[in-house]
């Protein structure tokens, strides 16, 4: 087994999920424990995750967990601290190294375990303010880049040391290296996989709500929440509840309706609580304060709706990628994001037990899960919708008007994307609605309307992501047509922001 230690990295289940990925089970734990701690969960290997801090800290690793006797694979943070405590220096760097970055693999780099089967030439990605200017006595440099230490291993005492990380979907050999610190250092065999996984999940869910007979599930019509009501509905009766808050698309209700009717232990409730959750965010602007505010409404719609005496447990579909943003401070202590929904804005002192079983995984897994689990697979394959639905694609002010026209030129984009084939080309693609007017001409008049955001991304668990490249062939007519039929729009414009160090969504 595989422990990695987090730091406080955005990424740092991201390591466990592609280690676990190609079969090595992989446990994450907090960076405060001590070595002796760490030692009891009898780890076959140990990575030390990056961190938003700097070495030298009080929150720097206990350097006791470099002479446990297991290898040792430092990435980043991990690796700055490594570099020090053993001796070498590091020091801040003139400016920050962030993103696409290119390592070479040294004379030594071609037979240690960790890099032989990578490229010589190989792109990284970069996120770091320090750097490593010398290595530690002894120290092979096995990766740099630009004329920079990238990686280093100290093999008599197991130890090994890279500056980038692998681990995200931007390095595209990142796997080759994770594979080979399990299995040709930590001499680990791939025994891990999903099915077995939800055999466990299942069981564990037993165990939580034996004696509950029905649990509340809340729906949005997503591919998590659709997935948590199906896996729910394998051990108890659910009673998925469908709020509509006004804020979502089209189609939702309909998908939803259409998934559930093969899944009897399923009962949908439609809850309209429109002018319950207007009457709380007319008029809100901040990002925060919205999903926030959103995220008391449900737990508060469902409680009336249910009748709180009766109203014991509440299963909500948060994935893993939603609290590593929400970045609780048991979580590493990551930097916050933004809040999510189903993640900040549950009340402390609510008497319900949340039921949250996807919450280790990510979405690509989410997916999986569902295929395992018999849902159809054009559902599994939707874009991604968040909770607060159309309040966080409408930046700015939430009025009914603009969310009004924020949900036609969302059908629309939604119609066109399947009609030209591009839908599943892209992992996610929406129209968001900018707080900005501007001027155009329209029936040879002067015209002063909002603009509208495309944002189209490639990714696989949302954690990072690459702007889709639609051809401009393709973008114009959807354009012509949003500002054509969507009364209140004159101008679209493309995302270009990756993630980082954007995010997906614009709130």
């Amino acid at each position: 087994m595989l422990c990695v230690l987090d730091y406080g990295s955005q990424y740092t289940q991201l390591i466990a999920r592609r280690l676990r990925g190609q079969g090595f089970f992989t446990e994450v734990l907090p960076g405060r424990l001590s070595a002796t701690e760490v030692a009891q969960h009898k780890p076959d290997g140990i990575i030390l995750s990056g961190s938003p801090r700097s070495v030298g800290s009080d929150q720097d690793p206990d350097p006791a967990l470099l002479s446990l006797g297991v290898p040792v694979l430092g990435l980043c943070f991990g690796y700055q601290f490594m570099a020090q405590h053993l001796g070498g220096r590091v020091e801040p760097s003139t400016h920050r190294e962030y993103g696409s970055a290119t390592v070479n693999k040294t004379l030594a780099g071609k037979t240690d375990p960790l890099t032989a089967r990578l490229s010589m030439t190989t792109p990284v990605w970069m996120s770091h303010g320090d750097s490593v200017v010398e290595l530690p006595p002894g120290a092979d440099l096995i990766l740099q880049s630009a004329g920079k230490p990238a990686g280093f291993a100290l093999r008599s005492r197991r130890l090994w040391g890279l500056q980038f990380h692998p681990e995200v979907y931007h390095t595209p050999e990142g796997k080759l290296l994770l594979e080979a610190f399990a299995r040709d250092i930590c001499r680990l065999t791939p025994d891990w996989n999903l099915r077995a996984e939800l055999s466990e999940i299942k069981a564990k869910l037993a165990a939580q709500l034996h004696g509950v007979g029905e649990v509340v599930c809340a729906v949005s019509g997503g591919v998590d929440s659709t997935v948590l009501a199906v896996l729910l509905s394998q051990v108890c009766k659910v009673r998925a509840l469908f709020v509509d808050h006004g804020f979502l698309r089209a189609y939702d209700l309909l998908n939803l309706k259409r998934v559930f009717q093969n899944f009897p232990n399923i009962s949908l409730e439609v809850v309209d609580a429109q002018a319950r959750f207007w009457a709380a965010l007319d008029g809100i602007s901040d990002p925060e304060q919205k999903r926030l505010i959103i995220g008391r409404l449900f737990v508060k719609t469902f409680a009336d709706h249910v009748g709180e005496k009766h109203f014991t447990h509440l299963a909500q579909g948060t994935i893993y990628s939603d609290v590593i943003e929400s970045a609780a401070a048991v979580h590493g202590g990551a930097a916050h994001i933004k809040s999510h929904h189903n993640v900040g804005g549950f009340p402390q002192d609510a008497r319900v037990q949340l039921v949250e079983p996807l919450r280790p995984f990510f979405k690509d897994e989410v997916r999986e899960l569902g295929v395992l689990l018999g849902i159809d697979s054009e559902i599994l394959h939707q874009h991604p919708f968040p909770g607060p639905g159309l309040a966080i694609r409408c930046v700015g002010e939430l009025r009914r008007d603009r969310v009004d026209i924020l949900r036609r030129a969302d059908a629309i984009f939604y119609e066109e994307l399947v009609r030209r084939d591009m839908y599943l080309r892209t992992w996610q693609a929406f129209v968001a609605l900018l707080p900005v007017r501007t001027v155009g001409v329209m029936g040879d008049q002067r015209s002063y309307e909002h603009a509208l955001a495309i944002r189209a991304v490639s990714s696989v668990d949302a954690m990072t992501a690459d702007v889709t490249e639609f051809s401009l062939a393709e973008l114009l007519p959807i354009a012509a047509r949003l500002i054509n039929e969507v009364r209140g729009i004159n101008r679209v414009v493309y995302d270009l922001t990756t993630k980082p160090p954007g995010t997906i969504e614009w709130e």
